[in-house]
């Protein structure tokens, strides 16, 4: 594929991936309410803690993943640079998937704590609207090159709103 029509691809699937993840967050947050006893900041840290339960979920089950291919391929050693595809890949996604939450996780919390009670639904939409996007980018990334792009696309604006909104909860 030509570079420029190889920038085109990722840029559209990514614009896509923004558009669902975003949308996919306010949609949540329009259904959610607010819960009983969110006045309080501990409620809401504790509640945005259990937000961030999908998320772990997920790399637990990535974790698994990479453990249950390196057990079936007998690929003991992960040092040894014989590891099929299927195990490299994975541990991309594990690593980015790190990365990403270790943004994430902290400006979730920050939200929470500072936002207030009316913030909750948005706090609790972010981190199921997170763990999707991550989802799709695992997908995405065994799927093919560009396939991954619409998952990193709506973890970057999720980690984006997310900053934004705790940003905006502490310095107004």
């Amino acid at each position: 594929m030509p570079p420029a029509l190889a920038r085109l691809t990722s840029l559209s699937l990514g614009f896509l991936g923004v558009v669902a993840g975003l949308a996919g967050w306010w949609a949540l947050s329009g259904r959610l309410g607010v819960p009983e006893q969110a006045s309080t900041m501990g409620v809401r840290l504790g509640l945005a803690a259990a937000a961030l339960l999908p998320v772990a979920g997920l790399l637990l089950a990535m974790t698994l993943a990479s453990s249950a291919a390196r057990f079936a391929a007998a690929r003991f050693d992960p040092l040894s640079g014989t590891e099929p595809a299927f195990i490299a890949r994975n541990q991309r996604v594990i690593s980015n998937s790190v990365e990403q939450v270790v943004v994430f996780a902290p400006a979730l919390l920050a939200w929470a704590a500072g936002g207030g009670a009316a913030a909750m639904p948005g706090v609790l939409a972010a981190g199921l609207a997170f763990a999707a996007a991550r989802a799709a980018f695992w997908l995405g990334y065994h799927c093919g090159t560009f396939a991954r792009a619409p998952g990193m696309a709506a973890t970057f604006a999720l980690n984006g709103l997310v900053l934004w909104m705790a940003a905006r909860a502490w310095y107004g």
